[in-house]
């Protein structure tokens, strides 16, 4: 297993309409949990409890509240979630999208990369923007959702 990475310029950033019944916010502070279950369908072992600190508390610039999304039910039940912020060094990253199994099949991924994206946009300066995500290279429905959100892989 390796990780890829890919790159987005930020010069078009492609729309994905949440189907009816969906919502797209923030996170809310007492939410790790949810989060951790989220993320427990596909990106992190089941045995796994120190993800928010290896995969949120530890990234520089990374304020939960403003940078973590949430795609919920019309109940406001998270049911996939993905990261958008800036690094110290400019450079946009989406990190950690991932979806409950039982929700797959709703577009809920490329929505919540869609939302991340034009947020990092606005918060980006300049003309010379990139964002950067990484994935496992056997993901392939994940990358091939990267590259029809605009991304492109760094050999």
């Amino acid at each position: 297993m390796k990780q890829l990475m890919m790159l987005h310029r930020m010069d078009e950033i492609r729309t994905r309409p949440l189907k009816e019944g969906w919502h797209i916010r923030t996170f809310r502070p007492g939410e790790e949990k949810i989060w951790l279950e989220i993320c427990r369908h596909g990106l992190v072992a089941e045995d796994c409890t120190d993800a928010w600190d290896w995969a949120i508390i530890a990234r520089e610039n990374l304020v939960p509240e403003k940078d973590l999304f949430f795609a919920c039910r019309e109940d406001d039940i998270p049911m996939a979630t993905t990261i958008g912020y800036v690094r110290p060094s400019g450079i946009g990253d989406i990190h950690m999208v991932a979806c409950r199994t039982d929700a797959r099949g709703n577009g809920l991924g490329e929505a919540l990369l869609a939302h991340a994206m034009a947020k990092l946009k606005t918060e980006m300066p300049g003309e010379n923007r990139i964002t950067r995500l990484t994935t496992d290279d056997w993901r392939l429905p994940a990358v091939k959702g990267y590259i029809r959100a605009g991304f492109l892989p760094v050999l």
